[in-house]
């Protein structure tokens, strides 16, 4: 997800509450930034965010979607 499209994600998706269901990479002008956004609301995720997300849900890695 570019670092534009999750901006304009996030200024929609406003202040509700959201449990991030599945990530994406992060790129700004086609390179990879290392890390990923909230696919539903736009929100910049670590990397170590993700994994302690997909740990506390009992996920295996690779099971979220990673795009």
């Amino acid at each position: 997800m570019q670092r534009t499209k999750a901006a304009e994600l996030q200024r929609t998706w406003g202040d509700k509450p959201c449990d991030h269901p599945s990530f994406s990479r992060e790129y700004d002008m086609g390179e990879r930034t290392g890390n990923y956004r909230c696919a539903q609301c736009g929100a910049p995720i670590s990397f170590r965010e993700k994994v302690e997300l997909m740990a506390a849900r009992g996920a295996k890695p690779g099971s979220q979607r990673e795009g």
